[in-house]
C-alpha cells in the first residue's frame, strides 16, 4: 500500500478502537468504577496485586510454549500477548481474541502455523488447568451439593465433559494425521471446483503444518510438565479473589468452598455459548454465591473478580496497542511526507 492509504487506515482503525472504548466504558465499566470507589483500598490493592500475578505467571506459561520457535521470546512479551487478546477479546465481543493472539505471535517473530500451534496449545493447557481445579473442586465439595443442591452436580459434570471434549477435539486437530486424512476425503468428496481445491489445499498445508508444530512442544515431556503446571499456578491467583474479598464481611466462609464455587463458574461459562463467557460467568456466579452471602455481597466479589480477570488486562493491552499504534502512524507519517518530498523532486 501507498504510505498514504496505510496511514488512513491506521488512522480509522484508532477511531474505531476509541469508539469501541467509549462504548465499552459506557456500557460494561459504569458498574465496575462504581464498586471499586465504594471498596477499601487494601481490598482493591489486593486485588490489583492477584490480577497483575496472574498476568506475570501467564506471561512465564506462554513464554515457556512459545521459546521453542522465538528463543528471544521473553516473559513480558507473553504478558503483553495476554493483555493484547484480552483487549481485542472485549471489543470485539469475543470474536478477535485468537486472531489477534496469534497476530501477536507473528509480530514477534513467528510464523504463521507456528502461531497457530501456540495459540491452540495454550488454549489447550488452559482448559486442561480449569478442569483440574474443577474435578478437584467437586470432590471436596460433593457431599454437600449431595444434601444442598444434587442437579447442580450433573450440570457440573456437563460442564467438565464438555471442556474434556474441547481439549480432546483440539489435540486431535492438531496432532492426529487420522483427523486431516478424514478432512481430505471429506474435502475432495464435498468440493470440485478449482478454486475450492486450491483453499482445501492450502488449508490442508496449514493444519500439516500446525501439527508440526504442537507435536515439536509435546514431544518435549518436561516443557509440557512446565506449562501445566504454570497454568494451574496462575489460576490460584484468579480463583482466590472471592475470598479475599468477601472474608472480611464474612469471616466464616470456607476458603476451599469459594475456591470450588469459582471453579465451577469458571468451567461452566466456557461452556455456555455466549460471546466471550460474559453473563454465563456472571449467572452461575450469582447462583452459586448468592445464598451463601448475600445478593449484595456476591454481586461485589464479582465485579471486583471481573475487574482482575477482565477489566485490568484490557487497560494494559488498551495502552499497548495505543502506543504500538502511534510509532506505526509515526513511522508512516514519516513515510508519507518522504513520499511527497520525492514527488516534488
Amino acid at each position: 500500500m501507498k504510505a498514504k492509504v496505510k496511514f488512513a487506515l491506521n488512522l480509522l482503525l484508532m477511531v474505531v478502537i476509541l469508539g469501541a472504548m467509549y462504548y465499552f466504558i459506557r456500557s460494561s465499566m459504569t458498574d465496575i468504577l462504581a464498586e471499586l470507589r465504594q471498596t477499601s483500598l487494601s481490598i482493591v490493592t489486593a486485588v490489583m496485586a492477584l490480577g497483575t500475578i496472574y498476568l506475570f505467571i501467564e506471561g512465564r506459561s506462554v513464554k515457556e510454549i512459545a521459546v521453542g520457535f522465538q528463543p528471544e521470546f521473553t516473559t513480558k512479551d507473553g504478558l503483553f500477548t495476554v493483555c493484547y487478546s484480552g483487549f481485542y477479546r472485549i471489543i470485539t465481543f469475543g470474536a478477535g481474541t485468537l486472531i489477534s493472539e496469534v497476530n501477536f505471535y507473528r509480530k514477534n517473530g513467528l510464523k504463521l502455523s507456528q502461531g497457530v500451534g501456540v495459540t491452540t496449545l495454550h488454549m489447550v493447557m488452559y482448559k486442561l488447568a480449569v478442569l483440574t481445579y474443577a474435578i478437584a473442586g467437586l470432590v471436596i465439595q460433593f457431599s454437600l451439593f449431595f444434601e444442598k443442591a444434587p442437579n447442580m452436580i450433573w450440570v457440573i459434570l456437563a460442564g467438565m465433559v464438555v471442556t474434556f471434549l474441547i481439549i480432546a477435539f483440539l489435540l486431535a486437530l492438531s496432532v492426529s494425521v487420522n483427523v486431516q486424512v478424514a478432512f481430505v476425503v471429506i474435502s475432495d468428496k464435498l468440493f470440485k471446483s478449482k478454486s475450492m481445491r486450491k483453499i482445501i489445499d492450502t488449508c490442508n498445508t496449514q493444519i500439516y503444518s500446525l501439527r508440526e508444530t504442537v507435536y515439536s512442544i509435546l514431544r518435549d515431556r518436561t516443557a509440557f510438565l512446565r506449562i501445566y503446571f504454570w497454568n494451574v499456578v496462575k489460576l490460584a491467583a484468579w480463583y482466590v479473589i472471592p475470598y479475599v474479598v468477601l472474608a472480611p464481611k464474612h469471616p466464616e466462609i470456607d476458603f476451599l468452598l469459594t475456591l470450588s464455587f469459582v471453579s465451577f463458574a469458571v468451567i461452566l461459562s466456557g461452556v455456555i455459548p455466549t460471546p466471550a463467557g460474559i453473563g454465563s460467568f456472571e449467572f452461575v456466579y450469582m447462583l452459586l454465591f448468592g445464598p451463601m452471602v448475600g445478593t449484595v455481597d456476591a454481586a461485589s466479589s464479582m465485579l471486583l473478580y471481573r475487574f482482575a480477570t477482565f477489566i485490568w488486562p484490557f487497560v494494559i493491552g488498551f495502552v499497548y496497542v495505543i502506543l504500538e499504534k502511534r510509532k506505526t502512524m509515526s513511522a508512516e507519517l514519516e513515510e508519507l511526507k518522504n513520499e511527497k518530498a520525492s514527488a516534488k523532486e
